[in-house]
């Protein structure tokens, strides 16, 4: 009735393939990123398994943002281990996750302790009021006691600060904040190619409204011309600019 359910408007494309662990994973389309590919990986946390595997599948160029003590910590204890070769097992009870990654191949993915936002600041980020959860939210979580104060800026902003034109596949999963950072793509037009999101609401729900904010933003990016390739019932989802999935379904096609 919403025009919620995770498969409305999907318009699938067939040669996608999966990386990162069971939980925080994505799909990716097949023939699509190279070694000159440009990757913003928004939203560590305890887990950067997907960043890690597109530096190893693909040898593209990820960047990885996140200004929170988990995120850094979390991006420092994977690349002591990775350094002296001691293999670092993720979730290990229910799906465990081993990082294969290089010593050489992690040293090539740079860290930028800042989160996403529409404008440059410092933001607080509230703490979650569950056990075993680690991702503060600037959006969420806002009856907490408890927060952290960290710096923020538009993305606009940070792709000219590290000298980029354009972004070939930007993940975004980011606890809320996810409306705002898609608000500021579309307003400022810029040249990205792919979108990853994870609309958190769907498991961390702020209010009754949540469904149209989903509705909204996803409609949002598809009026902006992105075609919604993929999606799960988890709400994390694939966009895709027109002209690239085009490129892509005709490779479909001619296979």
């Amino acid at each position: 009735m919403l025009g919620i359910h995770h498969q409305s408007n999907v318009q699938l494309l067939k040669n996608l393939s999966y990386f990162g662990s069971e939980r925080h994973g994505y799909m990716v389309p097949d023939h699509f990123l190279g070694s000159h590919s440009i990757c913003y990986c928004v939203g560590a946390g305890e887990d950067i398994s997907f960043d890690t595997e597109l530096k190893m599948a693909f040898d593209a160029k990820v960047y990885i943002f996140d200004p929170s003590p988990y995120g850094i910590n979390h991006f420092n204890q994977v690349k002591d281990y990775v350094n002296h070769g001691i293999p670092l097992t993720l979730d290990k009870t229910l799906a465990p996750y081993v990082y294969n990654i290089s010593s050489k191949q992690f040293s090539e993915i740079k860290f930028v302790p800042v989160g996403l936002w529409d404008e440059k600041k410092t933001l607080r980020f509230y703490d979650p009021e569950r056990e075993n959860y680690s991702s503060h939210s600037a959006i969420l979580f806002t009856e907490s006691k408890n927060f952290i104060e960290a710096p923020v800026d538009r993305l606009s902003n940070l792709m000219t600060e590290l000298g980029h034109q354009h972004i070939d596949l930007l993940k975004i999963e980011i606890e809320g904040a996810e409306y705002k950072v898609i608000d500021t793509i579309i307003e400022d037009k810029l040249n990205v190619k792919a979108i990853l999101v994870e609309f958190d609401e769907i498991y961390n729900t702020k209010d009754k409204s949540f469904h149209f904010r989903i509705k909204r933003s996803c409609n949002k990016l598809r009026k902006a011309g992105y075609v919604l390739a993929h999606s799960t019932v988890a709400m994390k989802r694939l966009f895709i600019r027109k002209d690239i999935y085009d490129q892509l379904k005709k490779l479909e096609i001619n296979a």
